[in-house]
């Protein structure tokens, strides 16, 4: 798999170049004390020491992603910073289901979901939007903190080829057409930064919203 090949390197490279504008997207974070946070494409667990700032002591931080490589070295990140109520769960995120939270953390809904820089890198990102928003409490929240690249350029093509991403697609469109509290930010200045301008998009899934719904396939 690429990103278990990509996974050494990763931290490295990358780490420093996006961190400013990581933290930037993280403190759109509500606080969530003891509440269960879905890290979705978590990667290397770059979120998680913001991620158990909010939480606090009582709240659970559930970092799922589809490359061992990559969670390998987020459970480094887990022991060496000390993270408590981290739970890893390595599947693809269009199979999250409530039955693979209740056995991997022992809850069967989650209080708030975020995705920095995952769904520009998955094939069916529409549909793992659509199961993480379903296991998404009525009246929690939604965060995503990715590249939108329409405006294209030599350093949009190059980065997507190596990572194997789209950073034309509008991912920020499922959650804008599901809630009405729906804000997205563009963090300046990152016109070119990697081929396209970072953003914030975030809202509230309705308190209206049915639980009782089957789980979409």
């Amino acid at each position: 798999m690429l990103y278990d090949f990509l996974a050494p390197a990763y931290d490295p490279v990358l780490k420093p170049i996006f961190r400013p504008y990581r933290w930037r997207a993280l403190k759109w974070l509500p606080d969530l004390t003891g509440a269960a946070v879905l890290d979705l494409a978590c990667g290397t667990g770059l979120n998680f020491p913001a991620l158990a700032e909010r939480i606090g002591g009582r709240g659970k931080i559930i970092g799922l992603d589809i490359s061992a490589g990559m969670l390998a070295r987020a459970q480094r990140r887990v022991d060496r910073e000390g993270l408590r109520n981290v739970t890893l769960i390595q599947m693809n995120a269009v199979e999250i289901s409530v039955a693979a939270l209740k056995a991997y953390a022992d809850i069967t809904s989650i209080d708030y979901v975020v995705c920095t820089y995952g769904f520009t890198s998955m094939r069916e990102w529409t549909a793992a939007f659509r199961l993480s928003w379903y296991l998404l409490k009525s009246g929690g929240g939604y965060l995503i903190h990715d590249v939108d690249g329409q405006k294209r350029n030599w350093r949009t093509w190059a980065v997507e080829r190596g990572t194997r991403s789209d950073f034309s697609k509008p991912v920020w469109e499922p959650l804008e057409s599901e809630c009405l509290d729906f804000r997205m930010d563009y963090l300046d200045p990152s016109a070119h930064l990697f081929g396209g301008r970072l953003f914030v998009a975030r809202g509230t899934k309705p308190a209206t919203t049915p639980r009782d719904l089957p789980c979409p396939s």
